[in-house]
């Protein structure tokens, strides 16, 4: 399974996060101070989490081969089905398909750059991140300053790791077991592995459709067969809930992180770098204790 922090269940997570802000506007000592915080902390959120889908948007185009065509692009297709169940406006869904097209008028349209950093965190926890941006010296600055805060150093990593393509699907109601989802999927070429990520019932609160809830497994392949290997699973009844490619940590190079300070060091340093607008991705070699 790709050792993702947090970035998949995060996007799938957006709206319960943005649910939970909305809900806690009402507290404090003085409910107009704290209803105009509330306000812009949850404009914030909203703001943020548009940002990080239209860059996952505008990635899936660049990456489909400037393909705007969610019916030609699967990659596209679920960035948007994503994006529309965290009620991210068609607005901003139509612009980011513009920009990574190269149809905007105006200075920055298809500029942005796809790029790849690489870092060590605290415990010796190898980093991978994966950014879209149209100023590097920008991004590479705020993902460094990231780094320099948690003692943290940039230096090569990419060598923990294997590149993997990966497509997480929740099975059709029939396949209601493990068993039957991998009889399913036995005759599909180019699935190296598919594992149970999770019982996705908090997502389900996301989740426009019923059949869109439930198990979520995730198919690893080659990265070069990805988009086939997704067109395949739904066609067999499968829902693409994601896809795209990633870093998995090899093996025998996951680490343990070891004590509450480091575990507290790390989770901060992911944090902040999730933070960064426009981080797409990141992957670490942590493991379970």
């Amino acid at each position: 399974m790709l050792t993702r922090s947090r970035c998949y269940s995060k996007l799938l997570r957006n709206c319960q996060l943005f649910s939970t802000l909305n809900s806690s506007v009402g507290s404090g000592h003085n409910k107009w101070s704290t209803i105009k915080h509330g306000k812009a902390k949850n404009d914030a959120e909203r703001n943020k989490i548009n940002n990080k889908f239209a860059n996952q948007i505008a990635m899936s185009v660049k990456l489909g081969n400037g393909i705007t065509d969610p019916t030609m692009n699967i990659r596209l297709a679920t960035s948007i089905d994503l994006a529309n169940k965290n009620n991210v406006s068609k607005k901003v869904i139509e612009n980011a398909i513009r920009k990574a097209s190269g149809s905007s008028s105006g200075k920055d349209s298809n500029s942005s750059e796809l790029c790849v950093y690489e870092g060590m965190g605290p415990g010796g926890v190898a980093i991978v991140v994966e950014a879209l941006t149209d100023n590097k010296n920008r991004t590479i600055g705020l993902i460094r300053s990231a780094f320099n805060k948690a003692n943290g150093s940039m230096t090569p990593t990419l060598f923990f790791f294997d590149k993997r393509g990966y497509v997480a699907v929740t099975p059709p109601s029939e396949l209601d077991t493990e068993d039957k989802v991998l009889e399913s999927v036995l005759e599909i070429q180019g699935i190296e592995d598919i594992v149970a990520v999770h019982d996705d019932t908090e997502d389900a609160e996301c989740d426009a459709e019923a059949e869109t809830a439930g198990p979520t497994y995730e198919a690893v392949t080659e990265p070069a067969e990805t988009n086939k290997v997704a067109a395949l699973l739904k066609e067999r009844g499968f829902h693409i809930r994601d896809l795209g490619i990633g870093y998995n940590a090899k093996p025998d190079m996951a680490v343990t992180v070891q004590g509450d300070e480091t575990v507290e060091k790390l989770e901060k340093l992911t944090a902040a770098l999730e933070d960064i607008d426009e981080v797409t991705s990141l992957y670490t070699n942590a493991s379970d204790p």
